[in-house]
């Protein structure tokens, strides 16, 4: 890649980052554990949910969630 195109390129677009946030925190980074029969393990870096309890969803998914979940709890009062 010539330095034009790195200059003007988006590390969005180019996949250097994600907007994939875990459904529990809404944190992207997630540590990883690797297993002796090969499989791999995720772990929520703010709860320490594994990966079989959250799934990865759009910032924007999670915010809509976390904004619906507040007009409930605010009906209920």
């Amino acid at each position: 890649m010539s330095y034009d195109n790195w200059k003007l390129s988006n590390p969005q677009d180019d996949g250097w980052t994600s907007d994939e946030v875990t459904s529990c925190c809404g944190v992207e980074e997630r540590v990883k554990e690797n297993l002796c029969d090969e499989s791999k393990i995720y772990y929520c870096s703010e709860c320490g949910e594994d990966n079989y309890t959250y799934e990865l969803i759009s910032e924007y998914e999670y915010n809509e969630r976390r904004r619906e979940d507040a007009q409930e709890y605010n009906r209920d009062e």
